[in-house]
């Protein structure tokens, strides 16, 4: 994929968030009311009652006919009134949204495609990182299904970091998430950017664009993100229902 062609499919996978065509606009606030906001999301467990996106000079309000009386109240604030007064009656989810921009890691060291033999692995990373969560039962068909789409890192001969590859909730045949996870004692030693680099490689070798985001205040996902190719897209803030 070119960078062109990764602009363009992240542009059109948070148009799906904001119910509307963000490369026609280019500044100023926008409202759109939407019953996509009503829905559920895949992989996400919950809505989006409100989505408010921040790209540069660029705001997008989307939100459920449900609150339609309350965001009326807003239309003639800017982006810091409309963020102040929500924040003042809900609390948001606030997260940083990245565009990916070229590969800068090319080495894997021991990151690997994870393939069906892998599941003993993969099981033991899960236990030891979801330790109130129940893996059986569904865990192995989960795995199964992402065969192939999740890349890992091995030390000694134990899974110490995943780049899993969860449902997504729009485009899931264009683009991808390739967020991480990596065992406590086993942090800041180089293992998730290799990971997610390969992952990120597989992505673009099989034609689909990598995405990533992350809460706003993890700073250490971000630096992360960045050191392997993604910039700062925009940022969003949610009203999860």
């Amino acid at each position: 994929m070119t960078r062109a062609d990764i602009f363009n499919v992240t542009t059109q996978y948070y148009s799906q968030f904001c119910c509307t065509d963000l490369s026609k606009l280019k500044h100023g606030i926008y409202f759109i009311c939407s019953a996509e906001r009503d829905k559920l999301l895949k992989g996400y467990g919950c809505k989006y009652a409100l989505y408010i996106l921040q790209k540069d000079d660029l705001c997008v309000v989307s939100y459920s006919p449900t609150l339609e009386a309350y965001v009326n109240t807003l239309k003639h604030s800017d982006l810091d009134g409309i963020l102040a007064a929500v924040e003042e009656k809900y609390r948001l989810k606030k997260m940083r949204l990245l565009v990916f921009q070229e590969e800068t890691v090319t080495q894997y060291g021991e990151a690997k495609v994870l393939k069906k033999k892998d599941y003993p692995f993969f099981e033991a990373f899960f236990r030891e990182t979801h330790k109130n969560a129940d893996p059986n039962g569904w865990l192995s068909d989960y795995f199964s299904k992402k065969e192939g789409c999740m890349t890992g890192y091995f030390k000694d001969g134990r899974l110490v970091c995943v780049c899993d590859a969860p449902d997504m909730p729009y485009m899931e045949d264009r683009i991808r998430h390739t967020g991480i996870m990596t065992l406590e004692e086993e942090r800041r030693k180089g293992y998730a950017k290799r990971t997610a680099a390969l992952a990120t490689h597989r992505l673009l070798q099989n034609g689909i664009c990598p995405q990533w985001e992350c809460d706003l205040g993890n700073l250490a996902s971000f630096e992360l993100a960045k050191s392997i190719g993604y910039e700062e897209f925009g940022r969003a803030y949610i009203l999860e229902a």
